[in-house]
């Protein structure tokens, strides 16, 4: 009796509603329509056709305010804090007229799967971060970041950036997941018809897979903030990203001053070539002549730059009864030999186990005159 009674209130209730201006309306072909009537009598001095809103696609309607447009209209959820201040709302922003999609969140915005907070693919949570957190790879077709020039003030070059790479260190690495335990939570999963026992066999596979994890290079956050603490971002749990788009400009300026510093040495060479004890060009070219060395030649080592052992390859005649390479700095200090038995093509190792990291110059000498010399340059 209870439940009929209820029944019959609440089809009172929708009947009056159909015949007045009220919040809800439900019309005989099954839509429902929320806030206001757009059966309602045209406002004098209103064109009439900003009220034909009645259309047979739309299922649900949700109006705004009175006005010409029934602007900012929005579904909200939960309580309210102060009036008009929502804590998540769907819809137009307040009682504005943007024909836009507005997402509001008072504590920021989650998107999420499985009904699983644990499982979130992307949010934005002031509290924890200013910024938009990404829980999973994405594949796009390019990226652009704002970098016009009207954009920035304090605009000042970046230098002598080519010593401070060599504190960053390289490394390889798994990324940890949640996906490990997603597998795992799929125990607890009813399967009480065949579609979710299929579904479960799927899940099981897809985060198996995901689980496995690959192999990754980049760079520890810890490393890079010690050396360029300007490309790391810390939240406000304390876990740091790194800015690796900003870390490029860094390489291209470090590129740009090896390439004036191999200018500076080729200028340098082209007065003096660095030979054992300083041996005057005379004496070089007599030795050259004697020695008839117009086969002999002096390869770039391989590869350069090199951190660990690099080739040297050459190229001596027969006749040549001793030959060395000789490694120099670039102040022109002989810093170690290497004998090159080898003749015809040959080739010896350098290793870097007792050499700083830096740029070199190696060069051949056979019988006591230059065959060539080459510049080289050796990273840790």
């Amino acid at each position: 009796m209870k439940k009929l009674f209820f029944v019959a209130v609440l089809f009172c209730l929708l009947a009056s509603a159909s015949q007045v201006s009220a919040q809800l309306v439900i019309r005989n072909n099954g839509h429902a329509e929320i806030g206001h009537d757009p059966y309602d009598p045209v406002p004098e001095g209103l064109n009439p056709q900003y009220y034909n809103w009645l259309d047979t696609v739309t299922v649900l309607k949700v109006f705004g305010n009175r006005g010409e447009y029934a602007a900012g209209g929005h579904m909200s959820f939960g309580d309210n804090l102060l009036y008009g201040i929502y804590n998540v709302t769907v819809g137009e922003l307040g009682y504005t007229d943007t024909d836009r999609l507005w997402l509001q969140g008072k504590h920021g915005i989650y998107v999420t799967s499985n009904n699983s907070a644990g499982d979130t693919i992307m949010y934005y949570d002031p509290s924890r971060s200013a910024n938009v957190q990404v829980s999973h790879d994405m594949n796009v077709h390019g990226v652009f970041v704002q970098s016009d020039e009207r954009f920035k003030e304090q605009i000042e070059p970046v230098e002598d950036v080519l010593s401070s790479l060599e504190g960053l260190q390289a490394v390889s690495y798994i990324l940890k997941n949640d996906f490990a335990k997603c597998r795992d939570g799929l125990a607890d999963m009813p399967e009480v018809t065949e579609k979710d026992r299929k579904d479960k066999e799927f899940f099981e596979q897809f985060y198996s897979k995901l689980a496995e994890g690959s192999e990754r290079y980049g760079f520890l956050a810890q490393n890079v903030k010690d050396v360029f603490p300007q490309l790391v971002h810390t939240d406000n749990s304390g876990y740091m990203y790194v800015d690796y788009i900003g870390l490029i400009p860094i390489l291209v300026q470090s590129i740009n001053e090896l390439r004036a510093e191999l200018a500076a040495v080729k200028g340098e060479k082209q007065q003096e070539e660095p030979v054992p004890a300083m041996m005057a060009p005379q004496q070089t070219a007599q030795n050259e002549l004697e020695a008839g060395l117009t086969s002999a030649k002096l390869y770039q080592n391989a590869p350069n730059p090199w951190n660990s052992e690099t080739v040297i390859r050459y190229r001596l005649p027969e006749s040549v009864a001793k030959a060395d390479i000789y490694i120099y700095d670039m102040q022109g200090a002989q810093i170690k030999s290497i004998p090159a038995p080898g003749r015809g093509e040959s080739q010896v190792s350098l290793t870097a186990h007792d050499l700083k990291a830096g740029m070199y110059l190696y060069a051949l000498v056979a019988d006591g005159a230059l065959v060539d010399s080459k510049q080289m340059i050796l990273t840790k």
